[in-house]
């Protein structure tokens, strides 16, 4: 109420000057304190007499908290700032609440009180320790940072999330009780919910200091939150800042951590107009790999290899990207990296494919087996989803749709849209084969909910199940809108047997509708990449279907 009277008292007296200008005038919070006094009256000066009012630690307490640029922290934040027990900072908290220097915020998913300055007070409190602390804020700060740091570090591990490597810095962690830890272990998802405004605001203030190993360690923190909740523009910008500085320090391993997590988003989010993700995935991967070679970091080594195989069998050379995953395996066992060992399982289950169902069967049960053993229901949902793909390509339909089912209820039960998304995608695919009814729901939500989330390897399949099951019902115009919009996001994500599929399902639609010419097209490239993923059933059909509109090579 002192600001707002000094505002318009300052108005009122300089008739010359709109809203605007002074708007503009105290959007600078370096000269806001200054510019609201008038007279006798000051904003500042009135602070000054309930600061001075204070016990000499509530003081310290008030002018270090001013320090964080987040909008509300916790009791034990303020007990790293002031480095006292967390039951001694929450009694200086409390005096600050009564002496109206500080306001309650709410309580948190842990159940203990957060607290928030008034952005004027912040304002205050930050001039007051620059001046009185000159020596000593920074350490105050950091101390924080490593509070932050020693619980997010220790709650990221049990977000299911990717099975990742966990590899950390030398940030200096401040040491917390160990029921601050408890607290937030019994639901981590929960816990970052109402931390991560704030772990975003340190990260920042941490590449504004120049704190590299601060800055990286936190974002890596918060790469499994942010991918399950698909917070994927949170996830970028915190982690290409945290780059950026590492970059700048030459710290290599904060580089590579958070390259490996950028990877991982850009991947599976990205539906780039230039094309080739899967090869800009193949690329960066083996960056990443000798990044991880050069640090002496085989987990890291393990986790890059995976992603390789990942690109490999994107680009139609399965027995290679077996071949790496192996190689991978080897690393994450001899390395105590279970994570590393479930992803290098599951990714060879996935390069055996539908041709090789019962040896995927066989990767992909181990898979399992080791995501319930690492407590990952995340990665076990999907090595569920992908099992049960394999049982549905070996014949076994009971067992796959009970698989995609169950993984399905663990997803929605959770509320992973993604990997909800996927299982529900291969659903679609069963009934389809099945001619069931319930494809076209699961499909369609598929659709939905990758569009809203931006999942484009999601998108072009469930585009391609539409148009699928448009074509058997002789609904040609529409199987070719969502077939042509499926190949275009295939080519963007350089997937060429998917592209290829697709293409074949397009040259029908377009036959469909009469346009031969559109029909030849389609057909001619499918077969040019079926042939090139040495594919002999799919080059045939394709060769046939060409032959039948009177096309010749």
């Amino acid at each position: 109420p002192l600001a707002v009277r000094i505002a318009g008292a300052r108005l009122a007296g300089r008739r010359g000057w709109s809203l605007g200008h002074l708007a503009a005038i105290l959007g600078d919070q370096h000269r806001r304190l200054d510019e609201l006094s008038t007279g006798d009256l000051a904003v500042r000066a009135g602070f000054a007499v309930g600061y001075a009012r204070l016990p000499d630690d509530a003081r310290a307490l008030f002018r270090r908290l001013g320090l964080l640029d987040v909008g509300d922290v916790a009791g034990w934040v303020a007990a790293a700032m002031l480095d006292v027990p967390v039951e001694e900072a929450q009694e200086h908290l409390e005096t600050l609440v009564d002496a109206r220097l500080l306001d309650v915020g709410g309580v948190d998913a842990t159940g203990r009180l957060r607290y928030r300055f008034h952005d004027l007070l912040r304002l205050y409190a930050r001039e007051r320790c620059f001046e009185e602390e000159p020596e000593s804020w920074l350490a105050a700060l950091t101390r924080a940072f490593g509070a932050w740091l020693a619980v997010a570090e220790h709650v990221a591990e049990h977000v299911p999330g990717p099975c990742y490597a966990a590899i950390h810095g030398t940030a200096p962690r401040w040491p917390l009780p160990t029921a601050i830890s408890a607290a937030a272990l019994r639901d981590p998802a929960a816990w970052f919910d109402a931390e991560w405004p704030a772990l975003v605001a340190a990260i920042g203030q941490a590449c504004d200091l120049g704190l590299d190993e601060f800055a990286w360690d936190l974002a890596g923190c918060l790469e499994k939150y942010f991918d399950v909740r698909v917070m994927t523009a949170e996830w970028q910008a915190v982690h290409e800042r945290a780059l950026r500085l590492c970059r700048t320090t030459g710290n290599r391993l904060g580089e590579a951590v958070l390259t490996r997590g950028l990877v991982e988003l850009t991947t599976w989010t990205s539906a780039s107009p230039s094309g080739t993700a899967m090869a800009t995935l193949h690329e960066r991967s083996r960056r990443l790999l000798t990044m991880f070679e050069e640090l002496g970091e085989p987990r890291g080594m393990a986790d890059a290899l995976v992603n390789c195989a990942w690109a490999l069998v994107a680009e139609g050379d399965p027995d290679e990207a077996l071949a790496v995953a192996g190689r991978a395996l080897e690393l994450a066992r001899d390395h105590d990296h279970l994570g590393g060992q479930a992803r290098a399982r599951h990714m060879m289950g996935v390069a055996c494919g539908h041709a090789r169902a019962d040896a995927a069967i066989e990767h992909l049960t181990h898979a399992l087996q080791l995501a319930r053993e690492l407590g990952n229901p995340r990665f076990e949902a999907t090595a569920m989803q992908f099992l049960g793909a394999a049982h549905c390509a070996a014949g076994h339909l009971d067992s796959g749709h009970d698989l995609l089912v169950a993984s399905l209820t663990m997803c929605h039960a959770r509320g992973d849209r993604y990997a909800e998304a996927f299982s529900l995608l291969y659903l679609a695919k069963l009934y389809a084969a099945l001619e069931d009814p319930r494809a076209r729901p699961a499909a369609e939500a598929v659709l939905s909910v990758s569009r809203r989330h931006g999942m484009p390897h999601h998108l072009a399949d469930a585009l391609k199940v539409l148009g699928d099951l448009d074509l058997a019902a002789g609904r040609y115009a529409s199987a070719t809108l969502r077939l042509e919009e499926s190949v275009q996001v295939w080519r963007s994500r350089g997937w060429t047997s998917f592209l290829a599929e697709t293409l074949r399902s397009l040259g029908r639609a377009h036959a469909g509708t009469g346009d031969t010419a559109a029909a030849v097209r389609a057909w001619t490239e499918a077969r040019k990449l079926f042939e090139e993923l040495s594919d002999t059933a799919g080059t045939a059909e394709v060769t046939t279907l060409l032959e039948q509109a009177g096309a010749t090579r």
